[in-house]
Order: C-alpha cells, then sequence, then structure tokens
C-alpha cells in the first residue's frame, strides 16, 4: 500500500473517530437532560468507582433507603445521586470527548497539509503547537479533578440529608501519560521547524 492509500485511509479512520466522540457527546448531553424529565429510564445506569457511566443490562431495583443499598451491592446508582453528583460525572465526561475531537481535528488538519511540502512545515507547526496545548489543558483538568475529588452523594428517602459515598479510586495514570504525549509533541514540533529552517536555507541557497 502506497503512502497516498495510507493517509487516505488514515483520515478515514480519524473521520470515523470524531464521529464517533461527537455520538458520544450527544448522548451524555441527552441521557443528563433527559434524566431530569424520566429518571425511572435510567435506573440501570450506574457510575463506578472510577466515575465511569456503565449501563447493567439486568434488571436492577433501585434502593429506596439507605438500609436497602447497604443490604444490596452497594452501587452508585445514576439515578440516586444528587443534582451536583451528576452534573459532574456527565459533564466531565463531555469536557473531555471535547478536546479529545479537537485534537483528533488537528490530527486530521495534519495529515491533509502532507499534500503541499510548503504546508507541511509550516502549518503542521502551528498544529503542533494547538495540539501540545490542549493536551496540557487536558492534563490540568485532570489533576484539577483529582485534587478536588468531591465524594458522589447519593440522596435516599429515609435520611433527612443526602448520603455522601467516600468510597473512590483515583488514578495518577494521567501523571505519566499527559507529560510524555506533551514531550513527544514538543519533540515533533521541533522537527518539524528545524526542517522548515533548512528547507528555507536551502531556498535561499538556490
Amino acid at each position: 500500500m502506497d503512502t497516498t492509500k495510507k493517509l487516505y485511509y488514515s483520515s478515514l479512520f480519524l473521520k470515523f473517530l470524531m464521529g464517533v466522540q461527537l455520538i458520544l457527546i450527544a448522548g451524555f448531553l441527552f441521557v443528563y437532560f433527559h434524566s431530569m424529565i424520566s429518571p425511572e429510564t435510567y435506573d440501570q445506569l450506574i457510575v463506578t468507582e472510577e466515575k465511569q457511566i456503565i449501563y447493567k443490562f439486568d434488571h436492577l431495583k433501585v434502593p429506596d433507603t439507605y438500609n436497602e443499598w447497604k443490604e444490596s451491592d452497594q452501587l452508585f446508582y445514576y439515578t440516586k445521586l444528587d443534582a451536583w453528583s451528576q452534573f459532574r460525572v456527565i459533564w466531565v465526561k463531555i469536557v473531555g470527548f471535547f478536546i479529545y475531537f479537537f485534537i483528533t481535528g488537528l490530527f486530521l488538519k495534519f495529515l491533509k497539509n502532507t499534500n503541499s511540502f510548503e504546508v507541511f512545515f509550516k502549518d503542521n507547526i502551528q498544529i503542533l503547537n494547538k495540539i501540545i496545548r490542549l493536551v496540557f489543558f487536558l492534563w490540568l483538568f485532570h489533576m484539577i479533578l483529582n485534587l478536588l475529588q468531591n465524594p458522589m452523594t447519593m440522596i435516599f428517602e429515609d435520611l433527612d440529608q443526602p448520603m455522601h459515598i467516600t468510597r473512590a479510586k483515583v488514578s495518577f495514570d494521567f501523571l505519566v501519560y499527559y507529560p510524555i504525549m506533551v514531550i513527544f509533541f514538543f519533540a515533533l514540533r521541533e522537527v518539524f521547524k528545524r526542517g522548515y529552517e533548512l528547507k528555507q536555507e536551502n531556498d535561499l541557497t538556490i
């Protein structure tokens, strides 16, 4: 397979990823707003300790009281969370997918610029700068979320006030992965800058 076809299929794959990301964003938005109108529709929606959202296909009876919840599997039911916990769980996902969507779009532009040798250097340097800033922002975003790790709050009918659930898992993988990504894109940007400088020197020599 020649380079042109590889770039073409890579572009299609990135477009597919962007489509999936948009569908996920739209899905989370729909769940967030529709759950306000019809909460019983989302009784099977569970939030894990890592703040991941999963759908249980097994029929689940959402416990009404705290004692019922204690005697059950102690799952974090989305419909039992208070308004702030629901907002935080859903919108953290939406913001994250938005950032990934823009990064994927920049990668798509990066590939398209390979059709022009001049643009390949100049514009791709700017694109890499934007990717570095977005990845750095994503790193800060995850750091703030982990530093401000508030417990999820569930509301039960038998309690006078909401029950704060402090059991949660915090992952610090972002402290390794995102800096490595920033370093990689920074090094790649420097390679492109050096290549662009060499091209300009060659043009002047000619």
